[in-house]
């Protein structure tokens, strides 16, 4: 890019440019057409498309996320095939600064769950992106 005129490097920025807005303007869309799935969205999901009644419905998707978090409490990593896993990783105690102040204060070590995505989500989100980034164009 060294040998690159001046001309050339404006157009490749522009470039660059243009496509950062365009995703920038696919991601704003993107949550405002998809809001956040809740739980009680999930039971009433479960409800209209299984067939179960209400109250089974929402047993169910309180008893998955249950299961979920007492395997975390345990632990135990959480695989689940086709979407992700969930595992816990600890961190360590480290520098910080209160942002009023200045002052330099320790933040003490923690355990945080993590979520890794599989292939196969990943996929599915990237195919998703890349058409709704077709229909904003």
């Amino acid at each position: 890019m060294n040998d690159a005129n001046p001309a050339e490097l404006q157009s490749v920025l522009a470039a660059d440019l243009d496509r950062a807005v365009l995703e920038a303007q696919v991601r704003s869309q993107a949550e405002k057409d998809l809001p956040t799935l809740t739980k009680a969205e999930l039971a009433e999901l479960l409800f209209e498309q299984v067939g179960l009644n209400k109250r089974e419905a929402k047993d169910m998707v309180e008893t998955f996320f249950d299961e979920i978090r007492n395997a975390l409490e345990s632990g135990e990593p959480v695989k689940l095939s086709g979407f992700g896993n969930f595992q816990l990783r600890d961190k360590p105690q480290r520098p910080g600064r209160n942002p009023k102040t200045g002052e330099e204060i320790p933040i003490t070590a923690r355990r945080v769950v993590t979520f890794h995505p599989s292939q196969k989500l990943k996929a599915m989100v990237e195919l998703d992106n890349q058409k709704m980034m077709v229909r904003a164009a």
